[in-house]
């Protein structure tokens, strides 16, 4: 599985509640036969911020040998979201961590908990350097 795009619904830098973000996930079905997925549970941290967790419950259904790009709405908690910025912000580099379980209905059993895990720095020159945003 892996991160296709975010949108984001709002300005969370204008926001006093929490802003609704859609992450796109392509989630990829090896097998000859579909899957349904019934559950994506995740939580999202940088630096030392928790910016989001939950859960989507609404079942998609997951072709054969392919494929599938599942839309999970996300509450980022807007206060959080605006300290990491800064945390980023101000330093050289900042961690990220994305994780969750993918659970998939299978026969017999019910449902199957897949687990994933991204994580990695965030690092603000390097952002800007590939923008084309250069500093002296």
């Amino acid at each position: 599985m892996r991160v296709v795009d975010i949108g984001v619904a709002g300005n969370p830098f204008q926001s006093r509640g929490p802003s609704e973000v859609v992450l796109y996930l392509a989630v990829k079905n090896p097998n000859s036969y579909a899957l349904t997925v019934a559950s994506v549970a995740y939580s999202a941290t940088v630096g030392t911020r928790l910016l989001a967790d939950g859960e989507r419950t609404e079942e998609v259904r997951i072709e054969p040998s392919g494929e599938t790009v599942v839309k999970v709405p996300v509450l980022l908690r807007t206060e959080v979201f605006a300290d990491a910025l800064r945390e980023v912000l101000s330093a050289r580099a900042v961690s990220y961590e994305f994780n969750g379980s993918v659970g998939v209905v299978a026969p017999v059993v019910g449902v199957v908990r897949v687990p994933f895990s991204r994580t990695g720095t965030i690092d603000p020159m390097d952002i800007l350097r590939r923008k084309g945003i250069g500093f002296n």
